[in-house]
Parts: C-alpha cells; structure tokens; sequence
C-alpha cells in the first residue's frame, strides 16, 4: 500500500486562500486582509473557506502549496495522475515520489478510491480543520475604501520554505522549482497590466471583481501611463473625470455595477492575487523583464523577482530571452547587492514583521513598492 508523508506546506494557508477570495469582493487587497486579523478575523477565515466550497468557487485554494514524499509503485503513481492530473511529480529513487499539490486537489478528490491520493487525503484534517468545524458568524466589517493612494505596490504574501524542502529531498535545483512557489499580492496596477498578467496559464489568480466592487471612485482610481505628455494631461485627467462621472451617475440611476463597469477605461487601478510555481515565475519574468514588455507589468516583474529572491536566490537565473539581453543582466547584476542585504534582513526578521525591498528608481517606469512577510520557517 501506498505511504505519504506531509514534508511542505505554505504557512498560514487558509488565511491565504481567504485573503485571496475577499479580495475579489472588496475594496481591500488580500495582502491587506492578511495582516488585519481585527478586520478579518479567524473566524471570518473559516466562515469564507467554507462558503467557497458551498458555491463551489474552488479556485480560491489553489493559492498554496502541500508537498509530500510519497512511497508507491511506479503503476499506483501512474494511476493517481490518470485520475487527478493537476499533480507535480518527481522520482526520488526506486519507489519514493516527490508529490506537490495545491489544498484545491484535496478537495477536489475526496471520496476518491485512488490509494496514492487517499493517502494524500490523510493530510486534510490537518491542513483544513476548518472544514468539520461549526458555523461561525462574521465578527468585523470592513470600511470600503477608494482608490490606491499609496500607488503600486507587489506583497510576497506567502511561500514554500525551499531551504526546509531541499534538505529533506536532496532533489536538484530545476526540479525543486515545480515543488514550491510564491503567493503575491498585486496593487494600485491597472487592468491593462492585469490582462497581460493573466496570459500566463500555469498559475492561480483571484482578482478585484467589478461586478460586486464599486470602483472609479476618489482621485486615485486610474493609473496615468508615463508615455502621457504634459500638453496631453488635461484632456486624459477630463476624460477619466467624465468616465467617473458617467459611472456615479448610471449607479444613481440603479444600473447594476456589472453593467456601469463598461464604460471603465483600461487605465481602472485593481488588485489581483497571483500563485505559481518557482519554474513558471522564472518563466514568466524571463520574458516580461524584456524591454519590449511594457512599462508596467515589467516594473511589477522586478519587484516580484527581488522579493522572491529573499526566499530562493536562484530565481535569478533567468532564461531566455532575458538571459541573452546585455541592459536586463546588467541591471540585475547591479540589483543584486541590494537583494542581498534585504535578504540579511528577512531572515533575521521575525515571523509576521514586514520586509521592505527598496527598488532602485533607475529601474522602474513609475514607483512601486515592495514588501514581503517573514513566516516561520519551516
């Protein structure tokens, strides 16, 4: 019979899934949601994942990883991926499988009769205790807020413990990046970014949704491109007032938010929380710190590459096409030093404080701020 060991979870998975899905209904992003436990409390938590399951929004708990060391037969493994194929696999020796999922998997197969993924499901009740626990009713309410004053900003919100797993699997580098992964908090960037953003398949989001968030909404709700002339600044800035204006109006009148959103420009600043593994982010930044990407979604790249770099330095290993671009490994070749001394900091933080990455301006279009959030190690 198969045999699994749980040997890396994400720390404070629920609440990460959690933070995730309110997001998508609130003024608020996740990364905030995640470090007001008066705003969002525990019991609000639970009271969410279980609402998720209810209405079956189960790509909310995709946002973590589980990673097991697993002892089958190379057939029982072969069997569990034809019956549950969202699993990332990698031999460890004659018998023994390094075996990582996200909580979405769990779930999705329980009552299986697969004996690789029953074992899997041994590990349930311990990541997910919320799942058999009684109703709770909500404790707080947010207060909504407009815009996002602060501007950009990029929240490592969440991570695997690479180190922790490396040494209980001895398993190299490039296939080490499939077993683990970053969870980060995306804010004050516009819906152009976040149309790009979403073409990359292999990853998990949960976005701002204009359907239930009244947007446009204060004097920081667009984003204003830097490519935007002075002599064109007045009729962009009356343009975006106009929109706001027609927008508050056809609320008055009772149109429903998920019809007024049409007439939102692609400038409309939102929030999206994004999970991949370690292999598709260094994909993903490989090719969106290219010049040729567009200001935006490259600045926001450079700061999800340095705050992902406190956790597992290799992610700056890029691939091609920007390995091969003289101006992008230069200026990471510069970045690095900085990375370094956050990287003292962040490790000597304890768990819970905040991680600031101070990017250079040189670097960026327009200003973003980076944060990251010390768990415990593993």
């Amino acid at each position: 019979m198969p045999r699994a060991e749980l040997v890396s979870r994400y720390p404070s998975l629920a609440r990460t899934c959690a933070a995730a899905m309110r997001s998508c209904y609130s003024s608020w992003p996740a990364h905030a949601l995640f470090l007001d436990t008066g705003a969002f409390p525990e019991p609000d938590v639970n009271r969410m994942l279980r609402k998720a399951i209810e209405l079956g929004h189960m790509d909310v708990f995709e946002h973590g990883f589980l990673t097991w060391i697993v002892e089958a037969s190379e057939r029982e493994m072969l069997n569990a991926l034809m019956e549950h194929r969202f699993l990332y696999v990698s031999r460890l020796g004659e018998g023994r499988w390094l075996v990582t999922a996200t909580l979405r998997s769990l779930l999705d197969t329980r009552g299986t009769s697969d004996p690789v993924l029953r074992e899997l499901q041994g590990s349930l009740e311990e990541v997910a205790p919320w799942i058999s626990s009684g109703p709770e009713a909500s404790q707080a309410k947010l207060t909504p807020r407009e815009g996002y004053p602060e501007g950009a900003q990029v929240w490592l919100l969440s991570y695997t413990d690479f180190d922790s797993l490396s040494r209980a699997t001895n398993l190299g580098l490039e296939r080490l990046l499939w077993h683990g992964g970053f969870t980060f908090s995306i804010s004050g960037v516009s819906r152009s970014l976040t149309h790009q953003l979403v073409r990359h398949r292999l990853a998990a989001y949960s976005q701002q949704s204009q359907r239930h968030v009244a947007v446009a909404k204060g004097r920081a709700w667009y984003g204003t491109p830097p490519g935007i002339s002075a002599a064109a600044a007045d009729e962009y800035r009356n343009f975006m007032d106009s929109a706001a204006s027609l927008y508050a109006e056809l609320l008055r009148r009772g149109v429903r938010k998920e019809d007024a959103r049409f007439i939102l420009p692609n400038a409309t600043l939102t929030h999206i929380t994004m999970t991949a593994t370690a292999w598709e982010y260094r994909r993903v930044l490989s090719q969106r710190l290219d010049p040729a990407a567009q200001w935006e979604i490259r600045d926001v790249s450079w700061a999800m590459l340095s705050l992902a770099y406190l956790v597992l330095p290799p992610i700056a290993e890029l691939e091609e096409p920007a390995r091969g671009i003289g101006s992008v490994m230069e200026a990471l070749r510069k970045l690095i030093p900085v990375l370094e001394e956050a990287r003292e900091r962040f490790s000597s933080a304890k768990p819970g404080e905040v991680v600031e990455v101070e990017l250079p301006d040189h670097l960026l279009e327009h200003p973003v701020k980076a944060y990251a959030i010390r768990h415990e190690p593993a």
